[in-house]
């Protein structure tokens, strides 16, 4: 038995390697705009989404400041890595306190 685990141990350690979901990372890139800010997400260095604009709000508002619009991107991103739609509400910027 005491020369079977290490076996074991091993052939765990592969499931468990296999099994592991792929590391989707994406950066954030904050671009500027004529009248404030927008931001780009990016996978693999290429343009993953554009965002020039604070979404969810009607009309092309850009984000007042760098901060409000990295923060709106890490939520995208945080949506993704959920794999739900990466929609933003009014409801989410006004949680966070983003400015329109």
């Amino acid at each position: 038995m005491i020369k079977t685990f290490p076996q074991i141990f091993f052939l765990s350690v592969i499931l468990l390697v296999s099994c592991e979901k792929k590391n989707n990372t994406f950066d954030v890139k904050i671009t500027k705009q004529e009248s404030g800010y927008g931001y780009q997400i990016l996978k693999e260095k290429k343009v993953f989404i554009n965002q020039p604009f604070i979404p969810a709000i009607q009309g092309e508002k850009t984000f007042k400041n760098e901060t409000d619009a990295q923060k709106t991107a890490l939520l995208v991103i945080k949506k993704i890595g959920k794999q739900t739609l990466p929609r933003i509400s009014i409801h989410e910027l006004d949680s966070m306190k983003i400015a329109y």
